[in-house]
């Protein structure tokens, strides 16, 4: 085969902006990103093609639908062909006599298609992860010389971790049993992955992009993807590795030790697919057979991974419409229940949907947000952008290696590359909570639990848990959250089914039967057989909550009102007031011993109206202390979220 030449542009892909440690591996002050970097321009030259047939065709008729189209389309380098490979939807790619711009190649395209034997034909583009120029003058200090100092050392400078709530979401998922592919540079050695890497596969199929010596083989180490003199592009300087897939799989899975950093998922095990290779460039084909290999489905000439895997993670980008053959291979693994998480690119706020794969159906599209929790310059926006994640000042594992690898280290690195892999982490967690959710649930459990902002909706991967067991309209941080996740822990209130999740509705008001039906569940459902004639008027025996408002009366929790004819009512779907529900609780408490103040604990509560002695002893208890402005307003309704914190509080206090 000829000797193969990298187009002389490629296009912003792993949309990697890298910013190294001033000083030592866990350096807090690092360089911010640059105001630039170099991204290729969108017309890009190709020197493959992606033919699908439509059947079963002969060698010497797919040579007649080339070399026709190639003539229909003036496009003299598309006469001479070779046949590289089979991808694993069945479609040929195949390489031309030389590189045509992709206004040549798209017109080719079109004429192979036009055939009747033909199912599509696409150009098979290439992607490009971009670096900072510069890079290659700054080296990090290696990680031994801090390694033993802590626990994962490099803890206290990861801001995105604590902000996205993943040391809390640890109580409830680690990522264990999930297992994350990764379609990247490949891995290098380093201590925080290499017991988490069950398997690989080298997809790189040009020996010249492969910086190993050969195309496809077993070993899918990154040997580095530097790059020679105008390699990545015309006149571009020679380049230094990058070890992009090493940081990415490091946000994901890196594991708890005393060394270097942390994942996302800890306990997840890696897959490791290399698909892009010198100048973090690859071509298209690799990587559809690379995502089709991760969802466990078969790939001519390579053995099958021992485990497929349960999340899948593509920190790449490039121009134009999503191909076909990728898209084949997305939906295989989508439609198996295995969630696609791809980068949105960086191309400065330019439009996402103009990007592949984040223009794909059936991925989620992450764009980058700074820990200021605005959306990064660098990153691409728009409808397209299902959420944002740290993407800015990222603290993961690397590699000292100029070109090849040397030793293991930590570095800060910058893009929507960085983002993508908080995003996967999070997904292994939520697969391990939920493994029967498809992946439709899992990404709207993930776009639900977000944290609204005026981009859209930002990572939480703590509530990515919390929604799929409890409600998927709480969000952790908010005012109430631990006293809301109590009442369903607890039993108290198991809100309201929303498809696969439930909703609380924290702000709605309780009303007099809601209430009787918490407080008859706090008080733990006590034996009690309801009379057979209603206690109340306006409750009849076959109201839905007519043993706990029974129970109420019988308690003496509550008598109702008794109107002037002798009727007694209880207004079941009436509003609970704060002055009501102070004397509920106190009668719950078996109406303890108390003396209320003669000088009212609250400025708009009098010691001579009605229910005071309950509203003090409330303050008294600490179960409601008030507004700042120290009022306790006794009139006012109970909304839902101040309910849980009063019944907690009562709980934890009676």
């Amino acid at each position: 085969m000829k000797k193969h030449r990298i187009p002389p542009f490629a296009v912003l892909g792993a949309a990697l902006l890298v910013a190294l440690p001033a000083t030592g591996a866990l350096a807090e002050d690092a360089p911010a990103p640059p105001e630039a970097v170099q991204t290729a321009p969108e017309d890009l030259p190709t020197d493959r093609m992606i033919v699908k047939y439509a059947g079963t065709v002969a060698d010497a008729q797919k040579n007649e639908i080339l070399e026709s189209a190639a003539d229909q389309a003036d496009v003299p380098e598309a006469e001479d062909t070779t046949e590289l490979k089979t991808t694993a939807d069945g479609a040929d790619v195949v390489e031309l006599s030389d590189e045509v711009t992709t206004e040549d190649a798209e017109k080719l395209a079109a004429e192979i298609a036009a055939d009747p034997a033909v199912e599509y034909a696409e150009p098979d583009r290439l992607v490009f992860a971009a670096q900072i120029p510069g890079m290659s003058d700054a080296e990090t200090d290696r990680l031994a010389s801090t390694a033993a100092a802590a626990y994962d050392p490099g803890v206290a400078s990861m801001w995105a971790l604590p902000t996205l709530g993943a040391f809390n979401a640890w109580n409830t998922a680690t990522g264990k049993g999930m297992t994350v592919g990764v379609v990247d540079t490949g891995f290098a050695n380093h201590p925080d992955l290499d017991s988490q890497v069950i398997g690989g596969y080298d997809f790189v199929s040009s020996p010249a992009l492969g910086n190993d010596g050969n195309g496809r083989d077993p070993d899918p180490r990154d040997p580095g993807t530097y790059s020679t003199y105008g390699q990545c592009y015309s006149g571009s300087p020679a380049s230094n590795s990058i070890w992009h897939g090493t940081h990415v799989a490091g946000t994901i899975a890196a594991k708890r030790d005393n060394y270097g950093t942390v994942g996302v998922a800890p306990d997840a095990t890696l897959l490791n697919a290399r698909a892009l290779g010198a100048c973090g460039t690859g071509y298209v084909s690799d990587m559809a057979d690379a995502v089709t290999w991760l969802a466990g489905e078969p790939v001519a000439g390579v053995p099958a991974a021992k485990k497929r895997a349960n999340v899948i993670n593509m920190s790449l980008s490039m121009y134009g419409s999503c191909p076909a053959v990728l898209q084949t291979a997305i939906n295989k693994a989508w439609f198996k229940g295995i969630p696609v998480a791809v980068a949105a690119g960086n191309n400065y706020g330019a439009q996402a949907i103009n990007y592949a794969p984040g223009n794909c159906y059936n991925v989620i599209t992450v764009g980058a947000v700074t820990s200021s929790r605005t959306v990064a310059n660098y990153s691409n926006v728009g409808a397209a952008v299902d959420i944002y994640a740290p993407g800015d000042h990222i603290l993961s594992s690397g590699n000292t290696g100029t070109r090849g690898p040397v030793a293991p280290n930590v570095r800060y690195d910058y893009g929507t590359s960085m983002a993508t892999p908080h995003v996967a982490g999070t997904l292994a967690l939520m697969k391990q909570k939920n493994p029967s959710f498809s992946s439709d649930q899992l990404k709207n459990l993930l776009l639900t639990s977000g944290d609204p902002f005026f981009a859209g909706k930002t990572l939480n991967t703590h509530d990515g848990l919390y929604v799929t067991s409890a409600f998927n309209d709480v969000y952790w941080g908010r005012t109430f959250y631990n006293e809301i996740a109590w009442t369903r822990a607890a039993g108290i209130s198991n809100g309201w089914p929303a498809g696969a999740s439930r909703v609380y509705r924290p702000t709605h008001n309780v009303s007099r039967e809601q209430m009787a039906a918490f407080l008859y569940r706090v008080a733990g459902k006590p034996a009690f057989t309801p009379p057979r004639v209603s206690p109340f008027a306006d409750v009849p025996t076959t109201h839905v909550f007519y043993k706990e408002i029974a129970w109420m009366r019988a308690s003496g929790v509550s008598t109702g009102w008794v109107s002037s004819n002798g009727v007694r009512t209880y207004k079941p779907t009436q509003a609970i007031s704060r002055d009501q529900m102070a004397a509920f609780l106190y009668r719950l408490a078996g109406k303890p011993g108390f003396t209320a103040p003669a000088t009212s604990p609250f400025v708009d509560v009098s010691p001579r109206q009605g229910f005071y002695k309950e509203m003090a002893w409330m303050r008294a208890t600490a179960i409601s202390t008030g507004w700042d402005d120290g009022t306790y307003r006794p009139s006012a309704s109970v909304s839902r979220d101040v309910m849980a914190a009063f019944l907690q509080r009562f709980d934890r206090a009676y």
